[in-house]
């Protein structure tokens, strides 16, 4: 099996740490390594790095390759252009299927992800890899929802089809991208939704034959690109094709259009967190280390509680009174302070900050 991360995203629930130059997934949030990293390492513990592949913006290769020195040059794989995963997956797949034609593979959106259960991940993924061959179906890993979250997709369940290796086998109901907060309320009371991880495992084949029947635009695009891998027209042909292709979520292009037919889940229980904001990583890491506040760097508390207090700059002090639900994220040019239940508005200033042009903060 081949798997690929993918690893463009541009986290902009995290500024002013995560920058166009720098995302979050490839900063060092928690330990001495980046998350993506972190989850280099995870795939590595069961699978060879000759089959682990990583999909990023071009901007991005040589970090990557600096963070991710056990994989081949030739696996680390760069779009020509951020347009949304629709774009991304198709590429990876088309890439793939020329490459190795007749193979399975994991698509994992895990480069910001903390997956505590490392074991269960690996044994959840071979098992998918082999139902995907077995069966002919996408196979998802995905995980309990524990809150009512409005910033993850959500997959409906049907009934229980069999406990393989100590994993629940639940048959696919449908895909909801999403949802707002009384739906996602509401998926959490009925008990018959996980949340998606971002974690397929396909028979290559299964998805491009998907990318034909529902999406046959951008499947007309990508059997040119795959034509052309390996040979001179290659980079000419890609660049061409692949702004052809709608800058467009796969989970609404292709994956709500699924049937129970196509895909099956397998429950997981990875330990499993995206970290798509400061208030996410703030209560993670209060978690892990058993305090009530988070600091990073130097810090003179009065009476602070309940707080993520986050310096970049070393040999600069942070002093706090007072405080209390608060985030506060100091960086060489851009300090950012906010009451950590509206960590998810940051995207806002980065809004903002376009609108303004300054490009210079982004």
């Amino acid at each position: 099996m081949k798997i690929v991360i993918f690893s463009g995203g541009a986290g902009t629930r995290m500024w002013p740490l995560s920058r166009q130059a720098l995302p979050k997934q490839f900063q060092k949030l928690i330990d001495d390594e980046s998350l993506f990293q972190a989850m280099v390492k995870r795939i590595l513990t069961g699978f060879d790095p000759e089959d682990v592949f990583v999909l990023t913006g071009k901007d991005y290769l040589e970090t990557v390759a600096e963070q991710a020195p056990h994989l081949k040059p030739e696996n680390i794989l760069g779009e020509p252009e951020m347009r949304d995963n629709l774009a991304a997956v198709g590429f990876a797949a088309s890439y793939l299927a020329k490459k190795f034609p007749g193979e399975t593979m994991a698509a994992v959106w895990g480069a910001d992800h903390l997956v505590k259960n490392t074991p269960t991940f690996v044994k959840a993924l071979k098992l998918a890899e082999k139902l995907a061959k077995e069966r002919n179906v996408i196979v998802k890993v995905d995980v309990r929802p524990s809150f009512p979250s409005v910033h993850l997709g959500y997959i409906e369940i049907g009934k229980k089809i069999e406990n393989l290796e100590g994993f629940d086998i639940w048959q696919f109901s449908r895909h909801v991208e999403k949802p707002n907060y009384e739906a996602a309320e509401k998926f959490l009371k009925q008990g018959n939704f996980l949340w998606n991880t971002g974690y397929f495992v396909w028979e290559l084949d299964k998805i491009m034959a998907l990318f034909q029947k529902h999406t046959p635009e951008v499947y007309a695009a990508l059997i040119k690109i795959q034509e052309a891998v390996g040979t001179s027209r290659e980079e000419k042909v890609v660049e061409q094709e692949y702004q052809k292709i709608p800058r467009e979520a796969i989970d609404y292009a292709l994956f709500e259009k699924l049937s129970s037919e196509d895909q099956i889940e397998i429950e997981a229980d990875l330990g499993w967190t995206d970290v798509g904001a400061w208030n996410v990583l703030k209560d993670e890491l209060a978690s892990l280390g058993g305090s009530a506040n988070v600091v990073k760097g130097q810090h003179i508390d009065i009476d602070t509680k309940d707080c993520l207090i986050f310096g970049s700059k070393e040999g600069k002090l942070i002093a706090t009174i007072g405080l209390e639900g608060m985030i506060v994220v100091d960086t060489p040019d851009a300090l950012l302070i906010c009451p950590k239940d509206r960590s998810q508005d940051v995207k806002k200033v980065v809004a903002e900050i376009k609108k303004r042009n300054k490009t210079e903060y982004l």
